[in-house]
């Protein structure tokens, strides 16, 4: 009889023993002196002996010996279930000191049973607010590589829309990223006009109506809403007039695609609240109002997203003082639309993710 004090790799030349002649093992709980728990295992002689069945020899684990031996165990003979019927484990260890654990083992865990995560995740909400977040992340690294590799956005235009021009890769992003729009544009948090689509009908019924979609519909939320326009340009127009001399000394005109983007939206803008009206009801599907579900149209707000403003740098590399002012005051003293460079919007949603990281901001749809 004994108790295991140390589990230690064997160094003796040792044979399989003879199945003939193997032995009964029995196993039992029981408690030390001081409340532990000890495995204590038996065994009895072969069949062959001709004295009584009695305990021949036996041993005692408690649990720090006992842990031991499953390891011994499944390196010995594997996690596979034939042999062991144990269920594969694998240990990751979160340093006290706040560094990353090791990636490679948590992969392991999740291919393991990705199912189990998934419920795990679905069950606490800070869990999911954080793989909310890292999805948000993901989409800002992609929106600021879209605006500042070429080639990366070339290859997309090419692959998804091949047939369509660079207008579709910038509508397609937002199109599933409305929450750009809601947290960036605006003081006032804004919410798609339609959970499906950010492109919207707004004027006329039928293809005689000209200039009768907006690329993003959207609306204030609170208990008032308004009704808000966004027309979405590329991020390669050019703000200012791409000349070599300015249009009087210091001052640079608004490029041709900048003027004629703000007369669109003002036209659209113009024409929705002409056929609509002040105030629009929502329906029910047989086309009843819903009692307090209502939009107004009191100077709708629009906003034209257009440009980088890398394009106000001059030859050397800095700002270009002159085109700057050009820019910024043409762009401030316009009513409406709102101009905003698609550099600008980068830099608002990415202050927000980093905002919602920090624990101190929203990060709202």
């Amino acid at each position: 009889m004994a108790r295991v004090l140390r589990l230690t790799p064997g160094q003796q030349r040792i044979e399989a023993h003879d199945v003939d002649k193997g032995v009964d093992c029995e196993h039992k709980k029981v408690t030390d002196d001081d409340g532990s728990v000890l495995l204590h295992l038996s065994t009895f002689g072969s069949r062959d002996r001709e004295s009584p069945r009695k305990s021949s020899q036996s041993l005692q684990f408690d649990s720090g010996i006992a842990a031991e031996l499953v390891d011994v165990l499944r390196a010995t003979f594997g996690d596979d279930a034939l042999h062991l019927n144990l269920q594969p484990r694998l240990d990751v260890a979160f340093p006290a000191d706040g560094t990353t654990a090791d990636i490679g083992s948590l992969i392991q865990i999740y291919r393991s049973n990705p199912e189990a995560f998934r419920a795990l995740i679905s069950n606490d909400d800070a869990a999911s607010d954080v793989v909310a977040l890292a999805n948000r992340r993901k989409q800002v690294e992609d929106f600021r590589r879209l605006l500042t590799d070429d080639d990366y956005f070339d290859s997309v235009r090419k692959k998804n829309f091949p047939k369509r021009g660079s207008e579709a890769v910038w509508q397609d992003f937002f199109e599933r990223n409305p929450w750009i729009f809601g947290v960036s544009l605006s003081g006032q948090l804004l919410t798609s006009w339609s959970p499906d689509k950010l492109e919207q009908v707004v004027a006329g019924h039928s293809i005689a109506s000209v200039g009768k979609r907006t690329d993003a519909l959207l609306r204030t939320s609170g208990l008032i809403q308004s009704m808000v326009f966004a027309e979405i340009k590329t991020h390669r127009k050019e703000l200012l007039e791409p000349v070599r001399e300015p249009y009087r000394s210091g001052c640079w005109a608004p490029s041709f695609e900048l003027s004629g983007g703000v007369v669109q939206i003002q036209g659209t803008v113009h024409r929705a609240v002409t056929q609509i009206g002040e105030r629009l009801n929502d329906t029910a599907p047989d086309g009843s109002d819903i009692p307090g579900k209502s939009t107004y149209l009191l100077r709708p707000r629009s906003y034209l997203v257009i440009g980088n403003l890398a394009s106000l740098f001059g030859e050397g590399g800095g700002e270009h003082q002159d085109k700057v002012r050009s820019f910024e005051l043409y762009r401030r003293e316009l009513v409406q639309p709102e101009i905003v460079t698609f550099d600008e919007l980068l830099a608002r949603a990415e202050w927000t993710i980093e905002s919602a990281s920090n624990g101190s901001g929203a990060d709202s749809r």
